[in-house]
């Protein structure tokens, strides 16, 4: 049995949905294919930035988002405590949320849906189809379905059956982190901040990476950490006694659960986050690469969602350009899309991405950002940056 598409778009989450609510948009035949059934859950930090805020707005979700949990800054343990409000940029929201993967990734599959996508979940993809000339021209499923399209987009995941089938390679495969985080609840007044602690050792080394706890409102939080693998012994971290040893450090009138109760019940989840494109080019003949399975993770933070739907909506915007245009074989436009909003970042990420794997230089880094006069020179001069010139009239 095979069916026809103009775009097929393999995974239903942040990018995929995006993705395929922007193709929807020119009246083309887009098919999403999930191998889950939605909701799902998916482990992640669940903050939305203010960035991510103002995609969701573009897609018109901005109504949607008031039933998450409103947050309006970054709380900064470094371990000093300082505050970090959103930058103001005109045109942007001055906010974020705190939202549960399961109803985030449901109100954007079904949104595309409504835009005129066809869904279809419980579909596992194994593989792409490609012709004899290596284009890809669809992609199959397992039980043996095909299903064809003009071009395929793959938003499957840091595990890509796609990418992974076609033997793809970058010499920036490499840059990845290791995440692990719970939700508990936790006896504290609801935060409308997301709390980020720098300090964050292992056998008296400083990592690479952060701890967190993000408030979801109504008593609840998401405790999780992260570290990059650029740290040579990040293979002997045991990741959930890590995580439990972190939650020790928080104040104890918090009282949070053990980490061995919340393992016994299944709430620990970890993931591994690629990062700084770890598929490049961005595209091959026939397919584009979004969100995870690009490596959209921001080297710096780890952030992903907004990465995600920023790279959903350039992958489904830049196909269906090409597809009316030149074709199928090659979707130079998203490549050059994609390094102009984040090559110099990434460039830039991930050489410290490699640079603070040394603790010594790790640990300079947590002191120079401890330090309150160079730490307001650095965000002032981060906040002109985001307000962008200043124009009089």
């Amino acid at each position: 049995m095979t069916q026809r598409f103009d775009l097929a778009i393999v995974g239903g989450g942040p990018a995929g949905a995006a993705a395929a609510w922007q193709a929807a948009q020119t009246g083309a035949r887009v098919v999403v294919l999930d191998k889950a059934e939605f909701p799902r859950d998916k482990p992640c930090g669940d903050g939305l930035t203010a960035r991510a805020v103002s995609y969701l707005q573009k897609m018109g979700l901005g109504e949607e988002l008031n039933k998450f949990h409103r947050v309006d800054g970054v709380k900064v343990f470094s371990p000093s405590e300082w505050d970090l409000s959103f930058p103001t940029r005109p045109g942007m929201p001055d906010h974020g949320y705190v939202a549960r993967r399961p109803e985030l990734d449901t109100i954007l599959l079904r949104h595309a849906g409504s835009a005129g996508a066809e869904i279809r979940e419980g579909a596992e993809v194994i593989g792409p189809v490609q012709d004899t000339r290596g284009r890809v021209t669809g992609v199959t499923l397992k039980g043996g379905e095909t299903v064809s399209a003009d071009a395929v987009i793959a938003a499957d995941g840091a595990y890509s059956p796609i990418k992974r089938a076609m033997k793809m390679d970058s010499e920036y495969n490499g840059y990845s982190a290791i995440a692990i985080r719970a939700e508990m609840p936790a006896n504290r007044p609801d935060s409308n901040m997301l709390e980020i602690y720098l300090k964050l050792a292992f056998e008296g080394d400083q990592l690479p990476g952060y701890g967190w706890v993000f408030p979801f409102g109504g008593g609840q939080i998401n405790i999780g950490l992260g570290y990059v693998n650029s740290y040579k012994k990040w293979q002997q971290i045991n990741a959930t006694q890590f995580m439990g040893q972190f939650m020790e450090t928080l104040p104890r009138e918090w009282d949070l659960p053990k980490i061995d109760d919340l393992k016994k019940a299944k709430g620990v989840r970890a993931w591994r986050l690629p990062m700084g494109f770890t598929a490049w080019p961005p595209w091959r003949p026939g397919v584009l690469f979004t969100g995870d399975s690009l490596g959209a993770g921001k080297p710096a933070s780890g952030a992903g969602i907004s990465k995600a739907l920023e790279s959903g909506l350039a992958a489904g915007e830049c196909a269906m350009a090409a597809l009316q245009n030149g074709g199928p074989d090659d979707f130079t436009n998203y490549a050059q899309r994609m390094e102009a909003a984040w090559g110099r970042e990434y460039k830039r990420g991930r050489y410290f991405h490699k640079l603070l794997g040394q603790p010594k230089l790790a640990n300079a880094g947590i002191k120079l950002i401890d330090n309150a006069r160079f730490r307001d020179v650095v965000l002032k001069s981060m906040y002109k940056k985001a307000q962008g010139p200043q124009h009089k009239f």
